[in-house]
């Protein structure tokens, strides 16, 4: 998958996507495409997907009023 793929996929930035790989939380396939950009492993951008939309669904359920009632 190309940065640009997984940009798309991820809503992030080819910048961010970058980031990632750098931090380890994408990882990248060797050896690189002729174009000298990496290539990300399809895998890791779909678990990384996972679990941020997990994050994501918890932290929406968590904003409800039921745990913080108005006026209270």
């Amino acid at each position: 998958m190309t940065v640009a793929e997984a940009a798309r996929l991820l809503f992030v930035s080819r910048a961010h996507i970058f980031k990632l790989l750098s931090s380890g939380a994408l990882l990248e396939c060797l050896p690189r495409n002729p174009s000298g950009q990496p290539d990300i492993d399809v895998t890791s951008v779909e678990q990384y997907k996972s679990k941020t939309d997990a994050a994501f669904r918890t932290w929406l359920d968590s904003q409800t009023e039921d745990n913080d009632p108005l006026g209270s």
